[in-house]
């Protein structure tokens, strides 16, 4: 980490012209924009507003802290952009982390690799249909033509629109190429030829590949890298903050360097570690007379803490409690959210395994009326694939439950509109399975509810919509004991045997392989 100390980014255009490693890249990014053919140097308009731009710097590090590479990235002031003038429609063209998990399970089980590519400059492959102006940029200002500006044919980066036009750029080539486009996850594409599968998962300017034949996986690299201009970076290890590391047993994907860094940023890399990230039967309230914190502060490890939770399902219970905090923070909340970064510093090495298996089981599970302020229940619930966890969800109900068998059937609702999801996305990835996915709940009136269509007293109050669970209910055992449910990890604060023993079943924990 002492790279991130060491290495300067520019707040300046100036700055950066007078460093010749970030000159450099400027100059890199400009060749980029202008044999991309991004824009038209025009006369400066009077009918149309011009959009600013600016440059933004960053330092690329690899997974193991060393220097990568200088990023610089000219990029327009998009929040002058108005929609209706300047765009029409916007759009992220991210895939869901539930469904790069599936992948990874996917992989692991037949012992396909999963290589990356990176499109360079990758909005600038998506072709504009408004008409847009910019400002030259600090520094690359034209002699003689200053009060010029540019007209883009192309997107650039920090526009409205452009991940719209980059993901339509990118969409028509893969369908062109025969891909088809999941209608689960429309950032996820699959190519069968000859019996043989390729799978492509696009995130922004990202691109991870798998397949079943490496000939075909290479024969699409190929296609992809005669098109746009890409960097082939090999086996996957690095993305978005996950480390993924390939074995010929398994793959494990954890976020340890993003842990660290995290952990610095706070000034708790040394502090002393907790067993559990929540005090088990703790009890958080918006009623709260402790002093106010800083939001903005809090705020920002909350979200930090959200997104290592990727990779995590022991935190999702303790972010779904602290999150609710977010407006007015007490400094209990803080001392709970420093409490969850005191557990990560003992469990640093902690990710997720997937070591084969192409069975999905579902875990539902309930807390009623755990909610102190609202006494709303929470609903969680989680799917393995194989050996390790691609699925799972913590949130609290919108509605009081009046019971807790009415508590455990919403989760068992929510947890089968999750699987048939699922199902739906392996049937595109893989050949489809024609035995039913499993869910296993520690309620037996919930179980025995959706078994049975008959309305007592006790039940006639639940919404009539949360019978479609019996629909998708066919016979067969699916109590599991409270010891042995996973989704326990979901609604509930748990003591460190219990958390330890559910983690195992889960396939989180530190890597195993070597």
């Amino acid at each position: 980490m002492s790279n991130l100390q060491n290495v300067h980014e520019p707040d300046t255009a100036e700055e950066a012209l007078s460093h010749p490693h970030w000159h450099e890249a400027m100059i890199a990014e400009m060749s980029s924009i202008e044999d991309n053919g991004t824009w038209t140097l025009v006369s400066r308009p009077t009918h149309k507003k011009v959009i600013g731009v600016k440059w933004i710097f960053k330092v690329k590090f690899l997974s193991d802290g060393s220097l990568d590479k200088y990023k610089a990235r000219l990029v327009a002031k998009g929040y002058a952009q108005k929609e209706g003038v300047d765009y029409e429609e916007t759009f992220a063209p991210t895939a869901r982390f539930t469904s790069i998990r599936l992948v990874f399970a996917l992989a692991a089980h037949y012992g396909w690799p999963v290589f990356q590519m990176d499109v360079k400059s990758a909005f600038l492959n998506g072709d504009l249909k408004e008409e847009v102006f910019v400002e030259q940029p600090e520094g690359f200002v034209i002699d003689g033509f200053e009060d010029h500006v540019y007209l883009l044919h192309k997107a650039l980066y920090g526009l409205k629109q452009a991940p719209r036009a980059w993901y339509q750029k990118i969409d028509n080539y893969l369908l062109s190429l025969s891909f088809e486009r999941s209608h689960c996850d429309s950032n996820l594409y699959v190519l069968i030829m000859d019996g043989a599968i390729c799978i492509i998962v696009l995130y922004v300017d990202d691109l991870k590949l798998t397949g079943s034949d490496d000939d075909l996986v290479s024969w699409v690299q190929t296609q992809l890298k005669s098109t746009f201009s890409m960097t082939d970076l090999g086996l996957l290890h690095y993305f978005l903050g996950l480390e993924v590391w390939q074995f010929p047993t398994g793959i494990f994907i954890c976020q340890k360097k993003y842990l660290q860094h995290l952990l610095e940023r706070y000034g708790m890399q040394n502090c002393s570690s907790l067993t559990c990230p929540m005090y088990p039967n703790s009890k958080l309230s918006l009623d709260d007379d402790s002093p106010e914190v800083d939001s903005t502060l809090y705020r920002q490890l909350i979200g930090s803490l959200l997104y290592l939770a990727n990779t995590r399902s022991d935190l999702s219970f303790a972010m779904s409690i602290l999150s609710q905090f977010s407006t007015h923070p007490r400094r209990s909340h803080w001392q709970a959210a420093i409490r969850v970064l005191r557990y990560l510093r003992g469990t640093l090495d902690y990710g997720l395994h997937y070591a084969g298996g192409d069975v999905l089981v579902g875990y539902s599970d309930s807390d009623w009326a755990g909610c102190v302020d609202t006494r709303r229940s929470t609903t969680g619930y989680c799917f393995m694939f194989g050996s390790g966890l691609i699925s799972w969800k913590c949130q609290k109900q919108p509605t009081t439950a009046r019971s807790s068998t009415e508590a455990e059937y919403r989760s068992y609702m929510d947890t089968i509109s999750e699987a048939l999801w699922l199902r739906q996305l392996l049937d595109h990835l893989v050949a489809s399975s024609s035995s039913p996915t499993v869910i296993y709940s520690d309620s037996q009136s919930a179980i025995a509810l959706a078994h049975n269509p008959v309305i007592r007293g006790r039940t006639k109050h639940i919404d009539v919509h949360y019978h479609f669970v019996r629909d998708y209910i066919e016979e067969g055992r699916e109590y599991v004991p409270t010891r042995d449910n996973i989704a326990d990890l979901l609604t509930k604060p748990l003591p460190r045997p219990t958390l330890d023993y559910l983690l195992q079943l889960a396939g989180v924990g530190p890597l195993i392989w070597s």
